[in-house]
């Protein structure tokens, strides 16, 4: 056999063992078709989030995520959806089939949309905005239990200028766009929650130079130019009164505004004043979407810090962290008290100084 077809038979063979390691590794996943439970959102529409939220699914590298066509194939050739309703049990047979480790099915359970409006003499101003909430249940195929049951609520706003003159109004915006917006928030939350909870894969910060930040999240991820998220570190673990992990405290360190959006990452900037400095924000810090008026709260009891916050992971480290600020305030205390009794004792020897001086006069 020539030499050169032998090499390029080993490199072909190398490289299809790689892929493989590679997909085995993955966790495979099936996302059936959402259902609409709002108000306004038809079976199609509904359908589509599903997809959107699917492809945000594949931008992780640790998930694979079998095509809703495939899926839907093996329904309908085994006859396992009756009346288009998918249950659990149903999802879990097609999974089975399909070679899928959990069977993901959501629902559109509510949209609302509203808008304020100020006018001051001719001129006004309007606010638009839009709420959407998506709830999910991440079916374990092998066992066929729930492992995980999650809603979130997304929004969307937009502000604009309007003119009003003897009742003739021209407004410069429209709410066209801002249900989808606030769908594509509440996917992009559900998608990350989803990836950490299964495979411990999280957005993140991977470059900080002081001026701008490199996110983690692509446009395949949801990213959105103006969109911006909480960046935050592990604090101490919770644990409910049975022992069960309830997740950790968030440690905040800033919120970042995206400026430019990449296929597989973006570039954020600090999200305004009394945001945290950027200067703290570090590689391998974990991001979260967060909404104007989060972060209007979170500056409202100012979270964020003057410097790195320190990372507390378990109990023992809160309280090795209590025990230490415990122990400076003592220190402190200790300090304060030597400081005062030394500036007594001094002012007592000079008093009885000028006692005897007296006496001897």
């Amino acid at each position: 056999m020539n030499k050169k077809i032998f090499l390029c038979l080993i490199l072909c063979l190398m490289a299809f063992n790689a892929e493989a390691a590679s997909s085995e590794k993955q966790v495979r996943l099936g996302v059936m078709k959402f259902l609409s439970r709002a108000e306004g959102i038809s079976a199609d529409h509904a359908a589509a989030v599903g997809d959107v939220f699917a492809r945000m699914l594949t931008s992780s590298k640790t998930i694979s995520v079998i095509e809703r066509d495939q899926l839907d194939a093996i329904a309908s050739e085994h006859q396992l959806i009756m009346s288009g309703m998918v249950t659990e049990e149903s999802a879990v047979k097609i999974g089975r089939i399909a070679g899928c480790q959990y069977m993901i099915l959501g629902a559109v359970t509510n949209i609302e949309k509203s808008e304020s409006s100020t006018n001051v003499f001719i001129f006004g101003t309007s606010k638009q905005s839009a709420v959407a909430t998506i709830d999910v249940r991440v079916v374990d195929v092998e066992t066929t239990e729930v492992k995980l049951s999650l809603s979130e609520t997304g929004t969307s706003s937009q502000k604009g200028t309007s003119f009003n003159f003897y009742g003739l109004t021209n407004d410069k915006l429209s709410l066209e766009g801002m249900e989808a917006g606030a769908i594509a928030d509440a996917a992009s939350r559900l998608s990350l929650k989803v990836r950490e909870a299964l495979t411990g894969e999280y957005a993140q910060v991977i470059d900080a130079d002081g001026k701008d930040v490199t996110l983690s999240i692509g446009a395949t991820g949801g990213a959105q130019n103006g969109k911006m998220f909480r960046v935050y570190t592990d604090g101490a673990e919770l644990f409910d009164s049975d022992g069960r992990s309830l997740g950790h405290r968030m440690n905040d360190i800033a919120v970042v505004k995206i400026v430019d959006v990449q296929r597989d990452f973006s570039i954020a900037e600090t999200a305004g004043k009394g945001a945290g400095s950027i200067n703290l924000v570090r590689r391998g810090d974990k991001i979260y979407p967060v909404t104007p008026e989060e972060l209007q709260s979170l500056i409202k009891r100012k979270a964020f810090p003057k410097g790195r916050p320190k990372e507390l992971k378990t109990d023992s480290d809160l309280d090795n962290f209590l025990n230490e600020a415990r122990s400076e305030k003592a220190k402190s205390k200790s300090s304060s008290s030597t400081s005062t009794s030394t500036s007594t004792s001094k002012s007592t020897s000079r008093t009885r100084t000028k006692t005897k001086k007296s006496e001897r006069n």
